[in-house]
């Protein structure tokens, strides 16, 4: 509320996890009242994170939230808290809460897909369309900055294998070997090293192998992905779009989207094709100076060029 008042924001707020990851919570809720209820409640033996809290708080003030860390944040009760018409509702476990805002807001998710991951689905697209078979992904990298050094726990490791064993989960290929190792290197820093390499089956069965070697700064890949949510957030909510939509539309960002986006297509390229056709429902129902005000504003902000605000303008000329 602070910060809504203290910048004179007049549009949609997004709050974004881009902390390093959390262990795993333990507790387990089957809806959103339960959640509510346990939040409010005198039961301290109840593991309830902090980005779970933040969630909540998000959802209750009409902030959109973005996981963007490894951690169980994003669940089915999770999800139906930012639903507008749990909150318009009239359960009781919302009267337990001074502010409950009805405006619409979604909850996005889990952990940025970045680097090497986003590299990663996209290669196995590509050869996949070659008609070759992936048997085995064998990855690895190393770096040296703060999120790297909070995986040396088991217990935070564990949430960040789950996501990166889980990107090509969808596809359903139970003969596909993902394999991820992380180490810790504290000289490299914030500088990520990565190395993948990805064995297939061609015609008669013969072996097909390519192997990617990747050089970046870790957090600075990030930075976009965190902007891109923000202004999507703004946008969908600015044209009321449903939760399903928004999720879709936004998979690209995750490496395993979670929430109403769980089951997508993990390829990058289908991800973009649901942007774009996320994109092209809404442009059909958006008045057209409510799209330029927007374009206006993110040119003035910086957070898009000149020719990206063409090409929005052009695909909403197509309807």
């Amino acid at each position: 509320r602070s910060f809504i008042s203290e910048n004179d924001i007049d549009g949609h707020t997004t709050v974004i996890w881009s902390a390093s990851v959390e262990r795993p919570a333990d507790a387990h809720f089957d809806s959103a009242n339960d959640l509510l209820k346990a939040i409010n409640g005198d039961d301290s033996s109840l593991d309830i994170s902090p980005s779970m809290l933040y969630a909540v708080a998000a959802a209750l003030e009409g902030c959109s939230f973005v996981n963007g860390g490894s951690q169980n944040t994003v669940s089915p009760p999770m999800t139906e808290l930012y639903e507008s018409s749990y909150r318009s509702s009239a359960c009781q476990s919302l009267e337990l809460f001074s502010t409950v805002s009805t405006n619409p807001a979604y909850i996005l998710g889990t952990d940025f897909k970045a680097g090497q991951t986003k590299f990663k689905t996209a290669a196995v697209e590509y050869i996949r369309t070659l008609g070759l078979t992936p048997r085995v992904i064998a990855s690895s990298n190393h770096l040296g900055n703060n999120d790297m050094l909070n995986l040396t726990s088991k217990k935070t490791i564990n949430a960040k294998m789950r996501v990166k064993k889980d990107i090509f989960k969808p596809w359903q290929e139970d003969e596909l070997d993902h394999k991820v190792a992380v180490m810790y290197t504290p000289f490299m820093l914030d500088e990520k090293r990565d190395v993948v390499e990805y064995t297939s089956l061609g015609f008669l069965h013969c072996p097909h192998t390519m192997v990617t070697y990747t050089r970046c700064m870790d957090s600075v890949l990030c930075v976009p992905l965190m902007i891109d949510s923000a202004v999507w957030c703004d946008y969908f909510a600015r044209t009321s779009s449903p939760s399903s939509r928004v999720a879709r539309a936004t998979a690209y960002l995750f490496k395993v989207p979670e929430g109403c986006a769980e089951g997508v297509d993990p390829g990058f390229h289908c991800q973009m094709k649901a942007l774009e056709s996320a994109l092209q429902e809404c442009s059909s129902k958006t008045p057209k100076q409510d799209l330029e005000d927007v374009l206006k504003q993110g040119l003035a902000s910086g957070i898009i060029s000149s020719e990206q605000a063409e090409k929005l303008k052009a695909m909403s000329s197509l309807n």
